[in-house]
């Protein structure tokens, strides 16, 4: 059989070969485009021994996959797509360049580029008993004519134990923060210990017990006392044609209490407003004084007596009569 036909014009015939799977090609692609996806990928960690301790989480790497598009951002591609680092290698703290192994078990894709290594901080377990200090926010401190004093204030257990990495345990600082904004006098308040972390130092990097203290808050009076007279105040007007003659107050003096700023600042002591409107007669009255806040005082009311007395009722001069004239 003659094949010579099959290389007659064969320049013509592979350029026609060559064009139609060039177009069969981007027929195929024009849909479904080659493509480079990136995912973000956290390494899984093995073989550290037990008595250290990665300082921080390592972070995501970037692992780009190629194929096209639809199969490199298919579901498939993140569930096979897994990334490793073995520490076993590594006895002591310190920080270290760790090879990362990446592995994609999709067919239909193909790992474009992976990060060779990766940096990790080692570092030591280290335990130590801590002391607990006390926090009161200033929001929280005793209020007006009562004072806090940290120097007597206890804490039972005085110190917690701690067990963290040994570069940051130096620098944590167990505390339990108490409001003490509504009591008066030394007060035993159980409290929660917390401490507080360096920045990218996760809670699971630090324990410590006991969770819970007693904190036995020292909190004094701080008051003056004074001696001063008591001042009626009285409203209103007697009944008409009667005038207010005296008000005598009982006692005259009394002792007050209460914080510098306010009770240095008194001169006397008001009573409640005491209304006279309309009486006619002596009348006796028992009022409560009218005290500033957080100001207490030896008697919570006087005995206030006002004294009424009746106007003198004007006499009429009779009109004198004439004088007669005398007879001529």
């Amino acid at each position: 059989m003659n094949f010579a036909f099959l290389v007659r014009n064969w320049r013509i015939k592979v350029l026609a070969l060559l064009v139609a799977c060039g177009m069969w090609v981007g027929v195929v692609y024009a849909s479904n485009p080659p493509a480079i996806a990136t995912y973000y990928v956290t390494p899984q960690v093995s073989g550290l021994s037990s008595n250290l301790l990665l300082l921080y989480p390592v972070k995501s790497v970037a692992i780009k996959v190629g194929g096209v598009y639809s199969n490199v951002h298919s579901q498939l591609v993140r569930e096979h797509l897994a990334t490793s680092i073995n520490l076993v290698h590594i006895k002591a703290p310190g920080v270290y360049q760790v090879r990362l192994v990446t592995t994609l078990q999709d067919p239909n894709a193909f790992l474009w580029s992976s990060p060779a290594t990766v940096a990790v901080t080692v570092d030591r377990w280290q335990t130590a008993q801590l002391p607990v200090r006390v926090v009161v926010p200033p929001k929280e401190l005793p209020q007006a004519g009562y004072k806090f004093n940290p120097l007597a204030t206890t804490v039972s257990p005085a110190d917690v134990t701690v067990k963290a990495p040994s570069s940051i345990i130096a620098s944590l600082q167990p505390q339990a923060t108490v409001d003490l904004s509504t009591w008066k006098a030394a007060v035993d308040l159980p409290t929660l210990v917390q401490i507080p972390l360096p920045k990218g130092v996760s809670k699971s990097e630090v324990s410590f017990n006991p969770q819970q203290v007693t904190v036995h808050a020292a909190i004094s009076s701080v008051t003056n006392q004074l001696n001063l007279p008591v001042d009626y105040i009285l409203s209103g007007q007697v009944a008409a044609g009667y005038e207010l003659t005296a008000a005598q107050v009982t006692p005259q003096t009394v002792s007050v209490t209460g914080p510098p700023n306010i009770v240095d600042g008194l001169a006397a002591v008001d009573t409640q407003p005491i209304d006279v409107s309309g009486i006619k007669n002596d009348t006796t009255y028992q009022v409560r004084l009218n005290l500033p806040g957080g100001v207490s005082s030896s008697v919570a009311s006087v005995t206030v007596v006002v004294t009424v007395a009746q106007l003198p009722t004007a006499t009429a001069t009779p009109s004198p009569s004439p004088t007669p004239s005398p007879t001529p």
